[in-house]
């Protein structure tokens, strides 16, 4: 029992991993990030990764909404998840709105 801990009656594992999440969890946390992600990429007008304070507002935001929903995983494994799925994010970005890239890359190639 040295890894839980009790909050609101319920016993807490605090070494948990994103792996042991239910796949329903683990899928609305990619499809959540995958908005969050995409929207701010909206917002600051690029097709590539966001600089690291956008990055970190985005990751706050995504683990927000994951204590709202009730689960419980440390903000060390989402930071780690998101890290791993930057790449596919941001390239995804690109397949779901290519006129929008297209349009941001002319804006850029013109400064």
């Amino acid at each position: 029992m040295k890894n839980h801990i009790k909050v609101n009656g319920k016993l807490l594992q605090t070494n948990k991993r994103f792996s042991q999440l239910k796949n329903s969890q683990k899928d609305w946390i990619a499809t959540e990030l995958y908005k969050l992600y995409h929207d701010k990429m909206k917002e600051r007008r690029t097709t590539r990764k966001l600089p690291p304070e956008h990055r970190d507002t985005v990751i706050s935001a995504l683990y927000d909404q994951i204590q709202n929903r009730e689960i419980w995983i440390p903000y060390d494994e989402v930071k780690i998840y998101t890290f791993s799925k930057t790449t596919k994010i941001v390239k995804s970005f690109k397949k779901q709105f290519p006129k929008l890239s297209e349009e941001i890359e002319a804006e850029h190639a013109n400064k």
